[in-house]
């Protein structure tokens, strides 16, 4: 861990970042950054991102947003579940590289400043929770641990404890139609018993629940996540890290705009 913090090598292909990174900014070009010469978070991209891995990052644009089929949650993801973003989950989530949270959470927060900042004071983030067992066979929830540094980054109220599965669940990675997954997920999460009086706080105050994961690709699980939440008259949105619902990435966007890579 320490090794990493203080090296500047690229975490994605690990090769060194210093000589070559924001040169030509792609993150200037996306118009995202202010302060650069004391932005700490840039910092820390600098030291592990180097400028052709940024390049090719499966950015989704141009809104990021979109809602599923027979759902009217809103849902905003950064990525397309695809390389080498999938390779960094699955390494964050079952190999314990921890450390990617916090690239993850940094990337998120610089391209997204304006998300994040128009929404401080206005909303709470709460992460999908995780059944108990998942919880000690894992020994962490990926998505509260970036969500938390995001939170922090932002000044937006997290609460961690918010939902909580009320029953086990298989993963839904193991079912076979999209009928299975629903039903597996059927009335699986609630609002904590214990923070029911932060629902009537949120509902009064007007804010909106943004839940945060890391992965979608039926949305189901995060539909779910909204029903107790709905139910209560709040206001929800989604967020995810990323996505394999079919969404245009960056390149292509640009590429079938422009006939050509994005460079």
């Amino acid at each position: 861990m320490l090794n990493f913090l203080r090296a500047e090598n690229c975490l994605i292909c690990n090769l060194s970042a210093g000589n070559n990174f924001f040169r030509q900014s792609e993150l200037l070009r996306l118009g995202v950054l202010e302060n650069r010469n004391t932005n700490p978070h840039l910092s820390f991209l600098m030291r592990h991102t180097c400028k052709d891995c940024l390049s090719k990052l499966p950015l989704l644009f141009p809104e990021n947003t979109w809602s599923f089929e027979q759902s009217n949650l809103e849902i905003r993801a950064l990525f397309a579940y695809k390389e080498p973003i999938n390779q960094l989950l699955l390494s964050y989530k079952f190999y314990h590289n921890l450390y990617l949270a916090n690239w993850f959470a940094e990337i998120m927060f610089l391209l997204w400043q304006k998300f994040w900042f128009d929404y401080k004071e206005q909303a709470v983030i709460v992460p999908i929770p995780l059944g108990k067992k998942r919880l000690r066979q894992r020994g962490f929830n990926q998505a509260a641990k970036i969500a938390e540094l995001i939170a922090g980054f932002s000044e937006i109220t997290f609460l961690p404890d918010f939902l909580i599965r009320q029953r086990e669940t298989a993963r839904q990675t193991e079912m076979r139609n999209r009928t299975a997954r629903k039903t597996n997920l059927k009335d699986a999460f609630m609002i904590n018993p214990e923070l029911d009086c932060f629902a009537c706080k949120i509902k009064q105050e007007n804010l909106t629940v943004i839940l945060f994961d890391d992965v979608t690709t039926t949305g189901i699980t995060l539909s779910e996540a909204a029903k107790p939440l709905l139910a209560k008259g709040l206001k929800v949105s989604a967020t995810v890290v990323a996505t394999e619902h079919q969404v245009k990435t960056r390149q292509q966007l640009e590429s079938s705009t422009y006939g050509g890579d994005f460079v």
